[in-house]
C-alpha cells in the first residue's frame, strides 16, 4: 500500500492548532458548558451532542486530500478573530445566549482559517459550516409554528366535519378543549429534519440545485407533518372518548410519525440521486500551490511561525472575556434595593395592595412591585419587575418570560402599539388583551431602560449591552399596567393612558430613584 503524502506544514499547524482550540474552550468555557446544558436538558437540542462527532467524521473522511495540502496562516483571520470576540462580549452583557453561541462557533471556525488557511478551510467548509447546528436556536420561531399547527388541526377538523371553536391556540370541539402548546409548535422536528436534510444532502448531492432542493424539503415536510400530526392527535382523543392521545403515548406517537416522515423525505430524495461518476468526483479542492495572504516560511522556521500565531490568535479570542472581567471588577451587586410603588396623584387614589389574579411572571427580577389603584370605580393594576444586571438565570427579556399565567389567562391578541405623551417625554406601550373566561382585561406593557421605555426587545437588548459596557450599570425593568373592559379594549385603554399621564413622573422618579439617578 502507498504511504500517503503528508504536507510538511501539518507537523507544526496542526499542535498550534489543537493548543489554541483548546485555549478557546477555556477562554469562553461558561458560553460552551451553557450550549451543552441545553443539549442535554432540551429534547429540542439533544442533536447538539451528534454534531460535533459528525464533523469530526466527515472532516476524516476528507484526510487524505487535506494531507497534501499546505498549511497557510491568515492575516485577516485575526481581524475576524477580534471581532467575533466583540460580538459575544456584546452578547454577554445583553445576556443574548444565542448570539453568543454562534460568536463562539464563528471564533472556532475563524480560528481554523486563521493558522490552516483558505485552501484547506475551503476544502472542509461544508464540515465547518455544519459545526452551526450545535448552536440551540430556534425559540423565535414557536409562536409562528404554533399558528401553523392550529391552522392546519381547525382546517382538518372542519373538513372531517367536526364543529369547531377557533380562539388564539385553544381549539374546542364537542369531546374536549385543545391547546397548541409551545412543544406541539412542532420546532423540535423541523430543526432534527433539517440537520438531518443537510448532511444527506452533502453526502447523496454534488449538485448545489439539488441539495438546495433537499433541504427545502427537510424544512417542508416536517411542518406540514407536524399540522397533519396534531390533528390526527385531536382525532385520536376525539374518537377515543380522550382516553388515548393526551398523556405520555401523545409523545410515543410524535417521534413514531416523525420518523415515518424522515424515512419518506429520503425515500422522496432517492429519486434526485446522482450517477456514481459525479459522486466520485467530489469536491474541487483548491490547488496546494496557491497562497493565501500571508506566505509561509521555510519548513524549519514553521514552528517558530506557528508559535507566534498561536499566541496572536489566542490574545484575539481572548480580547472578549478580558474586557467582560474588566467591566465587572466594580459590580456592586451587595447594594440593597429600594423599589416602592408610587404614590398616588389625585384624582388616583393608591396605592393599594393587589391579590388580584393577574400577576406576570418574570423569573430572577431583583425586586418586584405589584399594587392598585382606584379612580372613579375603575381600577388599574401596577406591575413593575426591576433587574439590577442581566444574568444567565435573571433576564428582562427572555422567552420564559410571560405577561401572565397560562393556567389561569388566555391569550385574545395583540391591541397593537400606543404612544403617551406626558409634557415633552413619550413612553410606548405594547398592548395586549387577555381573559380568564368572566374577565377581559387590556395590558400595557414596556421595558424601561436607562430611563426610557421601549417595547422593542431588541432594542431592550441593545440598551442593556450599552447599560453595562458604559458602566452605568442602570438596571432595567418591566412595566406593566393593566385594566379591564367589557366590550371594546379602548375603553380600558382610556383609563391606562389617563393613569400614565397623571402617574408618569411618579413611575419614572422611582425608578430613577434605584441607581439615584436625576432623570425626568
Amino acid at each position: 500500500m502507498e504511504k500517503m503524502a503528508v504536507s510538511s506544514t501539518w507537523r507544526a499547524a496542526l499542535p498550534a492548532l489543537t493548543i489554541a482550540i483548546l485555549a478557546i474552550i477555556g477562554l469562553y468555557w461558561p458560553t460552551l458548558a451553557g450550549m451543552a446544558i441545553q443539549w442535554w436538558h432540551y429534547e429540542t437540542y439533544a442533536h447538539g451532542m451528534l454534531v460535533v462527532p459528525i464533523v469530526f467524521y466527515m472532516v476524516w473522511t476528507r484526510r487524505e486530500k487535506l494531507a497534501t495540502l499546505q498549511a497557510h496562516s491568515a492575516a485577516p483571520g485575526l481581524i475576524l478573530l477580534l471581532l467575533g470576540s466583540l460580538v459575544w462580549l456584546i452578547a454577554d452583557a445583553a445576556q443574548v445566549a444565542v448570539v453568543q453561541h454562534f460568536a463562539v462557533a464563528g471564533i472556532i471556525q475563524v480560528t481554523i482559517y486563521t493558522l490552516l488557511g483558505w485552501n484547506i478551510t475551503w476544502a472542509i467548509l461544508f464540515p465547518l459550516a455544519y459545526l452551526l447546528f450545535a448552536v440551540p436556536v430556534g425559540e423565535a420561531l414557536i409562536p409562528p409554528l404554533q399558528q401553523v399547527t392550529a391552522w392546519f388541526t381547525v382546517e382538518g377538523l372542519r373538513l372531517t366535519g367536526l364543529p369547531v371553536l377557533w380562539e388564539g391556540l385553544h381549539i374546542i370541539i364537542p369531546s374536549g378543549n385543545f391547546e397548541v402548546a409551545a412543544a406541539c409548535s412542532g420546532l423540535r422536528y423541523l430543526i432534527a429534519s433539517v440537520a438531518l436534510g443537510f448532511l444527506y444532502a452533502y453526502l447523496t448531492y454534488r449538485s448545489i440545485w439539488r441539495r438546495l432542493a433537499f433541504i427545502v424539503l427537510s424544512a417542508v415536510m416536517p411542518i406540514i407533518a407536524n399540522g397533519i400530526r396534531a390533528y390526527g392527535i385531536v382525532m385520536i382523543a376525539h374518537l377515543s372518548e380522550m382516553k388515548y392521545a393526551t398523556g405520555v403515548d401523545h409523545l410515543i406517537y410524535g417521534w413514531f410519525f416523525f420518523g415515518l416522515v424522515v424515512l419518506l423525505m429520503f425515500w422522496i430524495g432517492s429519486f434526485w440521486r446522482e450517477s456514481e461518476e459525479v459522486m466520485s468526483q467530489g469536491f474541487a479542492v483548491s490547488d496546494p500551490s496557491s497562497k493565501d495572504s500571508t506566505i509561509e516560511p521555510a519548513v524549519s522556521g514553521a514552528t517558530v511561525h506557528y508559535t507566534i500565531w498561536t499566541l496572536a490568535v489566542i490574545l484575539a479570542a481572548a480580547a472578549g472575556p478580558l474586557w467582560a472581567v474588566w467591566v465587572d471588577r466594580d459590580d456592586s451587586t451587595s447594594a440593597p434595593i429600594v423599589l416602592s410603588a408610587p404614590p398616588a396623584i389625585a384624582p388616583w387614589r393608591g396605592p393599594e395592595v393587589d391579590n388580584d389574579t393577574w400577576e406576570p411572571h418574570f423569573s430572577g427580577a431583583d425586586t418586584v412591585v405589584r399594587s392598585r389603584y382606584q379612580w372613579n370605580g375603575k381600577t388599574v393594576h401596577l406591575y413593575i419587575a426591576y433587574y439590577r444586571r442581566q444574568r444567565p438565570d435573571a433576564k428582562l427579556v427572555s422567552s420564559q418570560n410571560s405577561l401572565y399565567d397560562r393556567k389561569q389567562w388566555r391569550y385574545l391578541g395583540s391591541e397593537g402599539r400606543v404612544q403617551i405623551q406626558v409634557d415633552r417625554v413619550q413612553w410606548p406601550f405594547e398592548a395586549t388583551s387577555l381573559t380568564d373566561g368572566l374577565r377581559k382585561r387590556l395590558v400595557l406593557s414596556g421595558y424601561w431602560e436607562g430611563g426610557r421605555i421601549v417595547i422593542s426587545p431588541y432594542l431592550a437588548k441593545a440598551w442593556e449591552a450599552w447599560d453595562r459596557l458604559s458602566g452605568a450599570q442602570r438596571g432595567s425593568a418591566l412595566v406593566a399596567i393593566a385594566a379591564d373592559y367589557d366590550i371594546q379594549p379602548d375603553e380600558a385603554k382610556v383609563v391606562l393612558q389617563r393613569f400614565v399621564a397623571t402617574m408618569q413622573p411618579g413611575l419614572a422618579a422611582a425608578l430613577a430613584s434605584i441607581r439615584g439617578e436625576n432623570w425626568k
